[in-house]
């Protein structure tokens, strides 16, 4: 798409333009029926992710609201999505996984997530962010804590494998999508399809806790402006053009 806008700009400034019938070229219409389309395409694009994202944020927002309701075993479907939740369990440190995420202040790092056993069943649970110096540190307090732990957070949902999605390093411990199967794999473990997401806990001071509808972004609106404002530019310069070059002739 972007290929045809420079080569739309290319004709447009006469570079290639060496004699009149040129202009007629069936190319060049195409160059710019191709990228008008394109910018239009991206920009409903992104009015249809706008319409997703304040669905997703109202969730959230609701979940937050309401009280917490049991941890909900053996369910795949979506009825607890972004509810608080809670559950008591050991935590198995020996599957420890890391997974690259930026906080709220912009800073790298990673969210910890492991597997906490609970009444004879296993539950993913996402104890929270940390920074890449800490999470290597001996100091970790959270590797020493073998009892009972009570953890209170938001049921979220195994995330879904797309074409573009990375794929985890199992030897450098880097993950990067949050899915339930890929994990089980790894540890060889048969979990429950929700995750918790950690908001309140009183053993890891070095973990930040943090899952509000504030720290998701929500630009989609400003994006499809930008794709809109470009298909309008695009076409003034393709009408000027034309003016100019054809009837104005």
């Amino acid at each position: 798409m972007l290929s045809g806008c420079f080569y739309l700009q290319l004709y447009m400034s006469g570079a290639h333009i060496k004699e009149p019938s040129l202009i007629k070229n069936i190319t060049f219409h195409s160059l710019f029926l191709l990228a008008l389309v394109s910018l239009l395409f991206l920009g409903f694009w992104q009015l249809q992710r706008l319409e997703w994202k304040v669905e997703l944020l109202s969730s959230i927002k609701n979940g937050l609201s309401e009280g917490i309701v049991e941890f909900p075993f053996d369910i795949n479907n979506s009825e607890f999505l972004y509810k608080k939740s809670s559950i008591s369990g050991r935590i198995d440190h020996s599957n420890e996984m890391h997974f690259f995420s930026i906080n709220s202040f912009g800073q790298s790092g990673y969210n910890i997530v492991v597997p906490l056993k609970s009444e004879g069943r296993t539950v993913y649970i996402d104890l929270g962010w940390t920074d890449f110096d800490t999470i290597n540190s001996k100091e970790f307090n959270f590797r020493t804590l073998n009892d009972e732990l009570y953890f209170e957070g938001i049921l979220v949902f195994s995330k879904e494998r797309k074409l573009f999605s990375p794929k985890p390093n199992i030897v450098k411990n880097n993950w990067y999508l949050l899915n339930v199967d890929e994990m089980d794999n790894h540890t060889k473990l048969k979990s429950e399809q929700y995750i918790l997401k950690v908001m309140k806990q009183e053993y890891f001071t070095d973990l930040l806790n943090e899952f509000t509808a504030i720290n998701i972004p929500n630009n989609h609106l400003q994006y499809a402006i930008t794709w809109f404002v470009l298909a309008i530019a695009i076409a003034i310069m393709y009408l000027t053009f034309i003016y100019k070059n054809i009837l104005k002739k």
